[in-house]
């Protein structure tokens, strides 16, 4: 639904959307106690908007102008040469995008405990920060001395998303919106799957348009962050599973499974794990995102390659060489799991 407001001389619109998650969400306050806030929904925006910038510009930006779009737009504590009315040095700037959660129609079903057991423990085993695991493969973080594991938000659980943004804004809103509704997951361990957030009244991206986001393999890997969808030679780097699935838990134990060969896979000539992602001395979130889907026939695991180099500040590096061998090894594993979409 969408209106038009005015606020300081500025036309603004607004739009309202149903986020509902598909399967659990580790998200929370500073006590770790489950919750829905919008400052990781506004990072989804920032994060997706760029993937929108990039394929805008076909590709040929430059980045620090990207992040002075980015700042103007969302907001600041840092952006030199921020001039206001008087022509005076912005210090900080205000979001000029407003997001409001509000209570969504509909009960919560309850997820049964024993889909969380495990021997004596509840919730999602702990593992090790290795390149065994990688970041997206933690597990749930202790809270301390007889305190229980983090708690999180089950899947079906929803709220209405509230935005206001300006007027001529709102193409690149919206396609933000798209991107995130086939790919965004929100919380702790999300590049592996929790929290896939479902869009209710987001229109969904045809092969044809997702196409406009992918860039060749190559291409991805000149770049230290992920600003495209692989393209290799088969075609895009995004799978889908070959069954559907009844319940959100028969879906992450299969991501789960999955996720450990294609990463064991990295190591059968040199060991290449690095490229999909690590924690310790240094971190890098996954560039292989999981994520469950919802369709009339049920739910479809996808995992979609967003390839890039790895980050200068990460105390790691790969030759390029190395990532072109990483990333094929990938898809060719993948090839033989999932079918690739379009």
């Amino acid at each position: 639904m969408n209106s038009t407001a005015s606020t300081r001389n500025v036309s603004m619109q607004t739009a309202e959307y149903t986020l509902r998650f598909l399967t659990p969400a580790f998200l929370g306050d500073a006590e770790q106690n489950a919750r829905w806030r919008t400052p990781p929904i506004k990072h989804a925006l920032r994060e997706w908007w760029r993937v929108a910038y990039a394929a805008d510009r076909g590709y040929d930006i430059n980045v620090a102008d990207m992040r002075r779009e980015e700042g103007l737009l969302f907001g600041h504590a840092w952006l030199e040469g921020d001039l206001d009315e008087r022509g005076k040095n912005v210090a900080a700037r205000q979001s000029r995008v407003r997001l409001r959660l509000l209570p969504a129609p509909g009960t919560v079903p309850k997820t049964s405990e024993a889909v969380w057991g495990k021997g004596n423990k509840t919730g999602v085993e702990p593992l090790k920060a290795n390149l065994d695991t990688s970041h997206a493969r933690f597990g749930l973080i202790k809270r301390g001395n007889g305190l229980p594991d983090r708690n999180r938000l089950e899947a079906e659980e929803a709220r209405v998303l509230a935005l206001a943004y300006p007027d001529n804004e709102g193409e690149m809103i919206a396609r933000t919106l798209r991107l995130m509704h086939r790919f965004a997951t929100l919380g702790s361990r999300s590049r592996g799957g929790w929290g896939s957030v479902h869009i209710e009244g987001c229109e969904a991206l045809t092969i044809k348009e997702l196409r406009q986001y992918a860039q060749p393999l190559d291409s991805c890997l000149e770049r230290d962050w992920a600003a495209a969808l692989g393209n290799d030679d088969v075609g895009l780097m995004l799978w889908q599973s070959r069954t559907f699935f009844k319940t959100w838990d028969e879906a992450m134990a299969q991501s789960a499974r999955w996720r450990r060969e294609v990463r064991g896979s990295l190591k059968r000539q040199k060991d290449l794990r690095e490229a999909l992602g690590f924690a310790g001395g240094g971190r890098m979130p996954s560039p292989l995102r999981w994520k469950l889907l919802k369709t009339k026939a049920g739910l479809v695991l996808q995992a979609a390659a967003f390839p890039h180099s790895l980050p200068k500040d990460s105390g790691a590096s790969m030759s390029i060489q190395d990532l072109r061998l990483a990333w094929r090894s990938v898809a060719a594993e993948l090839d033989t799991k999932m079918n690739r979409a379009g």
